[in-house]
């Protein structure tokens, strides 16, 4: 029953994806209850989706097998304090969402004390091997606290009928970028490329560019992450692509600011069909097939669109594709057999493309196909933050410094000078 509670970098490109969204992997056998399945009880999830259809459908289906079983999915308002106190009350979550940066935050070290160790597959007859390597975290004593089940990354949305219309072909390249949006400027575009403007702003436009600069410089990720003011010579380039970026007008911040939120506001804007680029993440897209019928503009105007990755350079395109959903099982849980069980079933390459497919994510599983939508992708490079071991509080301070030359409070000098020191 189903209740709503309302680094070496990856090098290798996204190629084989023929493997459909509902076709079983070939090596991956038909999933075969291992517990009684007339048990009754029931399972609560914790996140801060406010609704998670997507994960009600996997209820749905691990009902065919455990009828008796009743899941629920609770959303948890101001979610990165309250799990804490979730998990210390009376009505603890069996399983909750959990998040690659809590790893490198002392602050959520309860949060993956209270979390069942998962790497121990052939006890809980997990296949782990389903999921790709790259997006899962190990802590330092080689505990797995944590699984991926959806993943994104950074960007922007295409309107691709305005390039039609103005007979121009979407840019993969830097090169074609600024002549793209030079042209559609002269069409009478007056922002190309718009974005919500807060911190949130520089990382479609330069994360893959900043992580892919890090390659192979270990020693540069450890200053990074360590805070160090001289790291801030390693931000130089992007910091000084990102100046360069803003002379040439492609965006204009005024226009940008008209944005009031940085999810609805950004996907409704979109709709109105008038924004040839929209600087955005993968989460953003999951928004959009549930707004696709509450835009009359859309509605009465559909039009095709995409995500793409953003060109920063002329050369390959590289995405950093990270983990934006993962669940803790908690181990103090009264039902752990059972919610073992969901995740067992739920980390099956059927399961996890369908979960995928549904919330419009990127699968975290070895063997599928991409949306339609994120269909571009497939001729881009992974890059995965865990391989490159970049921490949460380095990327922070990249990003403000970043945001600071964006919007022009800082030079490219000022912000080398400060990193360590954003707050």
């Amino acid at each position: 029953m189903k209740k709503t509670t309302l680094p070496i970098l990856a090098l290798s490109l996204f190629t084989g994806l023929f493997f459909s969204c509902t076709k079983k992997s070939a090596a991956e056998k038909a999933f075969k209850p291992r517990l009684a399945t007339d048990t009754k009880c029931q399972i609560n999830i914790a996140g801060n989706y406010k609704n998670f259809e997507a994960l009600e459908a996997e209820f749905d289906r691990f009902n065919e097998f455990y009828p008796d079983v009743e899941l629920s999915f609770s959303f948890l308002d101001s979610y990165n304090s309250t799990i804490k106190s979730a998990l210390a009350g009376e009505s603890a979550p069996d399983i909750y969402m959990t998040f690659q940066w809590m790893l490198d935050r002392p602050e959520y070290k309860e949060l993956f004390a209270s979390a069942q160790d998962m790497s121990d597959e052939k006890a809980l007859g997990f296949n782990l091997s389903t999921i790709r390597s790259e997006l899962i975290e190990h802590t330092a004593d080689g505990r797995t606290p944590m699984v991926p089940v959806l993943s994104g990354s950074y960007g922007m949305m295409v309107n691709e009928d305005i390039f039609k219309k103005e007979g121009l072909k979407i840019p993969e390249s830097y090169t074609e970028l600024v002549d793209c949006c030079n042209k559609l400027k002269a069409a009478g575009y007056k922002s190309p490329i718009m974005v919500y403007a807060d911190n949130f702003m520089g990382l479609p436009l330069i994360y893959s560019y900043f992580c892919k600069s890090l390659e192979n410089k270990a020693e540069a990720v450890a200053m990074l992450n360590q805070l160090n003011p001289a790291a801030g010579e390693y931000l130089r380039p992007t910091l000084e692509w990102a100046k360069n970026f803003m002379e040439e007008g492609l965006i204009d911040l005024d226009q940008c600011r008209t944005l009031k939120d940085k999810y609805n506001k950004v996907i409704m804007a979109f709709f109105e069909g008038n924004i040839p680029i929209m600087l955005c993440d993968t989460d953003i897209v999951s928004g959009t097939l549930k707004r696709e019928a509450q835009s009359q503009a859309f509605v009465n105007n559909p039009f095709k669109y995409s995500f793409r990755i953003f060109p920063a350079t002329d050369q390959n395109s590289y995405f950093v594709n990270n983990v934006s959903v993962g669940f803790s099982v908690n181990k103090n849980s009264k039902n752990l057999d059972m919610a073992d069980e969901f995740m067992r079933f739920l980390v099956r390459t059927e399961e996890l493309n369908n979960l995928a497919k549904i919330k419009r994510l990127i699968t975290v599983s070895k063997d599928y196909s991409f949306d339609e939508v994120f269909a571009p992708l497939s001729k881009s490079t992974p890059i995965y933050l865990g391989e490159l071991g970049l921490i949460d509080s380095a990327i922070a301070q990249m990003r403000t410094a970043v945001q600071q030359v964006l919007i022009g409070n800082m030079t490219v000098e000022q912000a080398v000078d400060n990193y360590g020191s954003f707050k």
